[in-house]
């Protein structure tokens, strides 16, 4: 049998079902995120953890010029050590017909037979190179789909500096490239870079390293101390021109992986927090004035003999049902926003296996989250509801005296009436117009996203990487190289840098970067400060980018170890001379005689930004291809494609659903405004009628109050909205990209004006029950 208090709950869900819907939209959009970035994190950590152990990735990893293999049995012994595997590793240049400029690879050698001890590769297609023949590779998995490349098709590469023809065996995925960026691009061009396999001895024949290698991936015993063994390792490789080895954390892929995974556990947590914290309120107030309204229904069911508590549980029930519904839909878009960023990962990070993972404690952890929030909104509520005596109840509350005088100013009874109900319950009309505010907030953060990809573009592509093109050569070349590249038909300018591989230290703060070194008076490479003002070089001093400062706890002045790892390998101390707003990776520039110098070197130059003539870019690019000492060539409109195809394509989905929830969140909470105040004053609006105004003046008295509340709500949304991107971009900073938080008027004004026509639309819905109004039985009860 039904009881009176659940028929009563039904008939206010009913009646209230604006309310209900706006505020289940909120609970809904935070679960949404909550469970798509959670089964994202979820996903993507088990892919890459299980992926790790069945490949055996390594654990540490050294370069070396070449040292000689019998050194490989000295390494072994050294305390912690487990598997150490010596290879050959070599930056080269593939000539691929189907492409306008050269693709850039990176050869690597693999046993003759069987698969290396560390970093196992895994066959897409295809079988493992024969150990008889010498001409047969292994190719990634990223440019074989990216260029639709089947086994048996032949690949010309050329290896110092002469075309070797290889046929492909087999297409590999490998732990080491999962996310692989080619020379010059921090971010991943599959059609631009391939990673290729080969046999040992192919390729010590070809880069004469017979019995010798370049580069060592080791595995440490469970117990081992990674800075030790590292220790004792760069003691034994230093006199082989080693520039230091590095352990996993700084390995290029797994270190853009763990960035991102980092940054999604981070989005799971507060971007939920934002809209449950923004449902919370509005509950809040919701409930509130619910309570108020019905305080006379509540003294009544006192009085007829119900207990507090059952009446408490009454609303608790309101707020659960509430709950549940805004729960079962943000679980269920939740798991299709999860699929979307699945989806726009797979071309990012390439795991042989990237399946969407849906663990099942996922849907308790978002019902509980949702019901802690509202049970915070609801609290001070039921409180009320426990608090209430009967008979004080059952008297209308005492209405809010309020003295206005406005001097000299001829204000009509309407106006008059609509500044006492604002001015007479200022806490009430405060909290009115904070919720309004949140509205705006709401619209802002799904179409923000365009703006600030934008403005990332313009200040990274055309304010600080100027150039069409660079050049990376295969080893550093006199600077006279640049004026050989200027007479290129179609080049319009060239600017050398250098390029030193560096370890920047700040007490126990290291970080491994390239230094790159700076003409004065450079055009095609402009650092920029946060204001986007062109910086000069200093003469004697290191810029390095803000965010790679933070990492590394300096400012401005504080002196930076800079220790080179090539060449005569210096370690110098400079001051930090400015910091650089750039957006994409972490960034370090000196003047270029100033980094010659401190490498006790001549002017050197390790690659060029270049200037191109359009209508003769093809020209130039197989002008380029035919250098045997250009090593690689990236184009800026291959850039722009890769970050259309990445970066925009991983907001995309986010933007979406936020857009969704928040335009349809934002005209909820209008009209949830203007429905609790006709609730509140029907009584009073019916009491206006009978004294003989019209529905028409009737309407304006409400209308006109709403109308003040959206018109104050709407500035204070506006910086709230400026509040919250900031702290929704600030928790998404990583080292592969940081959106500027940057709102375009197009999008303030769009967020302000779908507010307005939300107030227009909720005017237009309550004037129909204000002409619907049923004066007597408004009359009889004031609920």
């Amino acid at each position: 049998m039904v009881s009176v208090l659940d028929r009563k709950l039904v008939r206010d869900l009913w009646s209230q079902r604006g309310q209900v819907l706006t505020i289940a939209l909120l609970v809904a959009t935070g679960v949404t995120v909550l469970v798509g970035s959670v089964s994202t994190y979820v996903s993507l950590l088990g892919a890459q953890e299980a992926y790790y152990r069945e490949s055996r990735f390594a654990d540490v990893w050294a370069d070396v010029k070449r040292a000689p293999r019998s050194l490989v049995g000295r390494i072994a012994e050294i305390p912690g050590m487990g598997t150490v595997e010596a290879r050959i590793v070599e930056d080269v240049r593939v000539a691929w017909p189907r492409s306008p400029i050269s693709v850039s690879g990176r050869l690597v050698s693999i046993p003759d037979r069987g698969q290396p001890e560390l970093n196992r590769l895994r066959l897409a297609k295809g079988r493992w190179i024969d150990t008889v023949r010498r001409d047969e590779i292994l190719i990634s998995a990223a440019f074989a789909e990216a260029w639709a490349v089947e086994p048996g098709e032949p690949v010309d590469v050329i290896l110092n500096g002469r075309i070797q023809r290889f046929h492909v065996a087999g297409i590999a995925y490998s732990p080491e490239y999962i996310y692989a960026s080619p020379p010059g691009n921090p971010l991943p061009d599959d059609r631009a870079f391939v990673v290729l396999w080969a046999g040992e001895n192919a390729i010590a024949a070809a880069f004469d390293m017979e019995g010798a290698f370049n580069n060592l991936t080791l595995s440490l015993a469970p117990e081992a101390s990674p800075a030790a063994v590292i220790a004792d390792l760069d003691r034994i490789l230093d006199s082989y021109g080693a520039p230091g080895a590095y352990e996993r954390r700084d390995q290029p892929s797994n270190r853009f992986l763990s960035d991102e995974l980092a940054e999604q556990r981070t989005l799971a947590i507060a971007v939920p927090l934002i809209f449950f914290g923004i449902a919370s309120f509005l509950l809040n107030i919701v409930l509130g004035r619910l309570v108020s309204a019905q305080r006379e229904q509540i003294a009544a069911l006192k009085a007829l003999g119900f207990p507090s508590l059952p009446v408490g549980l009454h609303y608790v029930k309101f707020v659960g049902i509430l709950c549940a519904l805004g729960a079962a839909a943000g679980i269920l878009v939740g798991i299709r926003y999860g699929q979307g960023m699945m989806n726009n990962y797979r071309p990012f990070f390439r795991f042989p296996d990237l399946d969407y993972v849906f663990p099942a404690w996922l849907p308790l952890s978002a019902v509980a989250a949702s019901f802690a929030a509202a049970a915070v909104g609801a609290l001070a509520a039921v409180r009320r509801v426990l608090g209430l005596r009967p008979a004080e109840a059952m008297r209308p509350a005492t209405p809010h005296a309020v003295r206005l005088t406005l001097p000299g100013l001829p204000v009509g009874p309407v106006p008059k009436m609509v500044l006492r109900s604002l001015f007479g319950r200022p806490l009430r009309s405060a909290l009115t117009v904070v919720g309004l505010a949140f509205a705006v907030p709401m619209g802002v953060l799904g179409l923000f996203w365009w703006d600030a990809l934008d403005s990332m573009v313009e200040i990274q592509f055309e304010g600080i990487q100027r150039g069409d093109a660079a050049v990376t050569f295969t080893d550093p070349v006199p600077s006279r190289a640049i004026g050989e590249i200027r007479q290129i038909p179609g080049v319009l300018a060239a600017e050398g840098r250098r390029t030193v591989a560096v370890r920047l230290r700040s007490g126990h703060r290291t970080y491994r970067i390239g230094l790159t070194g700076l003409a004065q008076g450079a055009e095609l490479s402009v650092p920029r400060d946060r204001a986007l003002r062109a910086l000069p070089l200093p003469p004697d001093g290191i810029m390095i980018s803000t965010a790679l400062a933070d990492r590394l706890g300096v400012k401005v002045g504080s002196l930076l170890t800079i220790e080179a790892l090539e060449g005569q390998r210096p370690v110098r101390e400079l001051p930090v001379a400015a910091l650089v707003d750039d957006l994409i990776g972490f960034s370090a520039y000196m003047e270029r005689s100033a980094l010659n110098r401190l490498m006790h070197e001549g002017d050197l130059v390790t690659d060029a930004a270049l200037r191109v003539d359009p209508l003769r870019a093809d020209e130039v690019w197989q002008s380029l291809s035919e250098r045997p000492k250009v090593v690689s060539t990236s184009v800026k409109s291959s850039w722009l494609r890769v970050f259309d195809e990445t970066i925009r394509g991983m907001v995309a989905v986010s933007a979406a659903v936020l857009t969704l929830f928040g335009l349809l969140i934002a005209v909820g909470v209008v009209y949830n405004s203007a429905r609790i105040a006709f609730q509140e004053r029907v009584w009073e609006l019916a009491s206006l009628r009978i004294l003989g105004f019209s529905r028409a003046q009737v309407s304006r008295i409400l209308f006109a109050e709403l109308g003040v509340q959206i018109l104050v709500a709407i500035p204070l949304g506006l910086v709230l909205a400026q509040g919250f991107v900031a702290l929704l971009l600030g928790l998404r900073d990583n080292e592969t990209f940081r959106i500027p938080p940057v709102i375009g008027v197009s999008t303030y004004a769009s967020a302000a004006l779908t507010v307005l026509a939300a107030g227009f639309a909720s005017a237009f819905l309550v004037r129909r029950r204000i002409d619907r109004l049923d004066l007597v039985g408004a009359l009889k009860a004031r609920d």
